[in-house]
């Protein structure tokens, strides 16, 4: 362990894993309990977009020189639309989130393919998580504060709305606001944390601790602790593993995390 901390990229690599590995995994809960694993597919898919319009504008007017504020700017703008046809139109979600996102990723490989981009495809696409510095550990810390704070001060309306969302609005929540603020939520999740497992894999890392968490939780409560735990170890132990056994680091964590998912799988069937 020691010779792993000598160095700076592997430092940063396991502080990014510990700060967002429980957070999505905490707001990961409330995101499968509403449905809405497609949703932050599509947003984490999309984002490839983002990039592509950053690669564009960097191509011919030479910023920005940070990526994340335009892929956080594309991904906001996609989930408040994705938010409003949800909404306002007679189309089910998922033919919204379908098209929405097929169209971004279509999009943006254009564009990158166009600007000669594609050595960068596999860092896009299965993140690059030792390429963290000291101003991507910042946006990250800023984001968990950012997300505890939103679920603890609107803990009481989430949970209405995972029960009923007819219910939540009966007891005077504002549920059509609530709704835009969460999609705004998954979109600045994705922006920050696309480092570390790509577009592609992203959503793992908000979908299967949850999933694990809920195969043994006993209640609400439990759940969201371990779901947090399960996100926090597995991405730890992911990027241990990847360093040591010279693996893809996303692809490791996903794999770590879907261990954990088997294993409370066959925890629930032998406590049947």
């Amino acid at each position: 362990m020691r010779e792993v901390l000598q160095y700076d990229f592997m430092r940063y690599a396991l502080i990014s894993a510990a700060i967002l590995g429980p957070m999505c995994a905490f707001l990961g809960v409330f995101i499968t309990l509403r449905g809405m694993s497609f949703f932050s597919d599509a947003v984490s898919h999309a984002s490839l977009t983002g990039i592509a319009i950053a690669f564009l504008m960097q191509e011919y007017w030479g910023f920005p020189q940070d990526l994340f504020w335009v892929v956080l700017i594309f991904n906001s703008i996609l989930s408040l639309v994705m938010a409003y046809f949800f909404q306002r139109t007679p189309l089910s979600p998922d033919t919204i989130i379908a098209f929405s996102f097929t169209g971004s990723v279509a999009l943006g490989v254009m564009i990158i393919s166009q600007l000669g981009k594609y050595q960068q495809i596999d860092g896009l696409l299965f993140g690059d998580i030792y390429s963290n510095g000291p101003r991507d550990i910042l946006y990250q810390v800023i984001l968990a504060l950012g997300v505890a704070l939103f679920i603890v001060w609107n803990m009481k309306g989430l949970s209405l709305m995972v029960l009923d969302r007819d219910l939540a609005k009966s007891q005077g929540y504002q549920t059509e606001r609530l709704n835009y603020a969460f999609a705004l939520l998954i979109a600045a999740t994705v922006a920050v944390a696309i480092k570390m497992l790509g577009t592609l894999l992203l959503s793992a890392l908000i979908v299967i601790p949850p999933a694990a968490a809920k195969m043994i939780a006993r209640s609400f409560q439990q759940m969201l602790l371990i779901s947090a735990w399960i996100g926090f170890i597995g991405s730890i132990s992911g990027v241990l593993i990847s360093y040591l056994v010279d693996t893809p680091t996303g692809p490791t964590i996903v794999m770590v995390q879907l261990i954990f998912l088997l294993l409370a799988c066959g925890w629930r069937a032998f406590r049947r």
